[in-house]
């Protein structure tokens, strides 16, 4: 966030021209608009696309699992009413029912996961905790290290407090959709596994 300009109102980009001007861009650009700035977000490196498969894979077979109606998906841009010049994009989210159109946003996140990288700053964690807070039905966000095996959870149920998971022996309740995930299984076959 604090290689993002601050601009005025007049001169951010809205969310439907943001829109429109992704769609002017090649698909394998990731973009996201942050205060009414569009963002360009680096090649992720190979454990942090391994670590969003591994829980993309873990919540389909619980969804299998159990029958649940929720659905996991890779994310995309996320409305947030807490910064409306705004619309972020989590690695990956769940959704309280099925796919019901195919636009790039959603206002439908009961589960918001990041996997940090690099360019997430502190500053960067504290809006997006901010801002992800503001979406109507989201219930837990979640971050996930890559420099350690070291998850944190945040639950609306406890006002946004943080509850931290360390070490591959830890696990995750993710009480809104029934689900606990071991930390083992989120780094699995990444260097930090072992």
């Amino acid at each position: 966030m604090n290689h993002i300009p601050k601009l005025g109102p007049s001169d951010q980009m809205t969310v439907e021209e943001f829109l429109a001007f992704t769609l002017t861009r090649p698909d394998e650009e990731r973009w996201e608009l942050i205060e009414g700035v569009p963002v360009l977000n680096a090649s992720p490196v190979k454990s942090h696309q391994l670590i969003v498969a591994n829980l993309i894979s873990l919540l389909h077979q619980e969804k299998l699992r159990t029958g649940a109606s929720w659905l996991a998906l890779l994310g995309v841009g996320t409305a947030v009413p807490a910064s409306p010049s705004s619309l972020p994009q989590p690695d990956l989210y769940i959704q309280a029912g099925g796919i019901t159109g195919d636009v790039p946003v959603t206002d439908d996140a009961l589960v918001i996961f990041e996997v940090l990288s690099r360019s997430n700053t502190r500053a960067d964690r504290a809006w997006r905790r901010r801002v992800y807070a503001s979406v109507p039905n989201c219930a837990h966000y979640v971050t996930v290290s890559l420099k350690t095996a070291d998850v944190t959870v945040f639950d609306r149920a406890s006002g946004w407090q943080e509850r931290t998971a360390q070490g591959l022996d830890a696990r995750i309740e993710l009480a809104a959709v029934g689900v606990t995930l071991a930390l083992a299984d989120i780094y699995r076959w990444t260097p930090l596994a072992g």
